[in-house]
C-alpha cells in the first residue's frame, strides 16, 4: 500500500511567514535611514542590474521632504468610452477601485495606481487620501493625476504623481485589475515591490533583491561618509588627493 505524505504543519508555515516579514521589515527599516534613499537605491539598482528608478520630473511629489519605502499594492484603471453623461446615466465608473485598494493593504504598503494616458483625469483627492491614511498606507505612487491637491498636503499622505488636475476619474475610468502586475511610467511593478520615494523621485526594488539592494545601499552610505568625513577635512585639492591615495580601493573607485 502505498504511503501518503504528511501534510505540511501549518504552524510551520505560519512561522516562516513571520520570519520572513520581520526580515523584509528590519530590511526596510535599515533602508529607511539611507539618505538621498531613491538616489541610493538607484545606484544599487544599477550596479545589480535589476529594477528601475523614475525622476521627479516625471512622478512629482506634492510635498517636498516627504519619504516612503514599503511594499507595493498595486491597482490598474481602463478609460471608458462614451461621454460622462452617457456613463453616468448607465452606472459605468460610479465606483472607483481606490477604497478595495486600501482595504487589500497593509500598515506601511505603498498604493500603486497604473491610468491610462493622458493624466488629465483625477484618481487621487482628498477623499481618497484620508481613506488611505485611515488603512495605514505610507503613500501612493500615481502613474496618472491627482487633485485636490492642498488637501492631500494637509493630510500629511506622500503622494507622488505626474500631474495635478481638477477633472476627477468618476465616469471616466473603470477598475481593470487590483493585485496585478502594473506600470508605472513604463516600468513594470509586481505586488510586494518595493517602492521607494524623496524629492527626487521613484525607486522600484523587486522584491526578491530587497537584501541585495540594501547590503549595497548601507555599504555606498559608508564609503560616501568616509569620502565626505575627507573632503571636510581638506585643506586643498591636492591634501584630499593625498588622502585619498592611501585609501584602500572601493567597488565605487573601480
Amino acid at each position: 500500500m502505498s504511503q501518503q505524505s504528511s501534510p505540511v504543519s501549518p504552524t510551520i508555515d505560519r512561522e516562516a511567514a513571520v520570519t520572513a516579514h520581520r526580515d523584509r521589515a528590519a530590511l526596510l527599516a535599515s533602508l529607511s535611514q539611507v539618505a538621498d534613499v531613491s538616489c541610493a537605491v538607484a545606484d544599487a539598482l544599477d550596479q545589480l542590474g535589476d529594477g528601475a528608478a523614475i525622476g521627479a520630473g516625471t512622478l512629482t511629489p506634492l510635498s517636498r521632504g516627504q519619504r516612503i519605502c514599503g511594499p507595493a499594492v498595486t491597482l490598474r484603471y481602463r478609460q471608458l468610452t462614451g461621454d460622462v453623461a452617457d456613463n453616468r446615466a448607465d452606472g459605468l465608473g460610479a465606483r472607483l477601485g481606490d477604497r478595495d485598494l486600501y482595504s487589500s493593504a497593509r500598515p506601511g504598503d505603498v498604493a500603486v495606481f497604473d491610468c491610462p494616458a493622458p493624466a488629465d483625469t483625477a484618481v487621487v483627492g482628498a477623499l481618497s487620501a484620508h481613506w488611505a491614511l485611515l488603512a495605514g498606507l505610507a503613500g501612493c505612487v500615481v502613474g496618472g493625476a491627482v487633485r485636490d491637491s492642498v488637501s492631500i498636503v494637509d493630510s500629511g499622505l506622500p503622494v507622488w504623481s505626474m500631474a495635478r488636475v481638477p477633472q476627477a476619474a468618476r465616469f471616466r475610468y473603470a477598475t481593470e485589475s487590483i493585485g496585478e502586475p502594473v506600470r508605472l511610467a513604463g516600468r513594470l511593478v509586481h505586488p510586494g515591490d518595493i517602492i521607494v520615494a524623496d524629492d527626487d523621485g521613484v525607486a522600484v526594488i523587486p522584491a526578491d533583491r530587497l537584501f541585495d539592494v540594501v547590503k549595497v545601499c548601507v555599504e555606498a552610505e559608508r564609503v560616501e561618509h568616509d569620502l565626505l568625513t575627507q573632503l571636510r577635512s581638506s585643506d586643498s585639492i591636492a591634501d584630499l588627493l593625498g588622502k585619498l591615495r592611501q585609501r584602500p580601493v572601493s567597488v565605487f573607485d573601480r
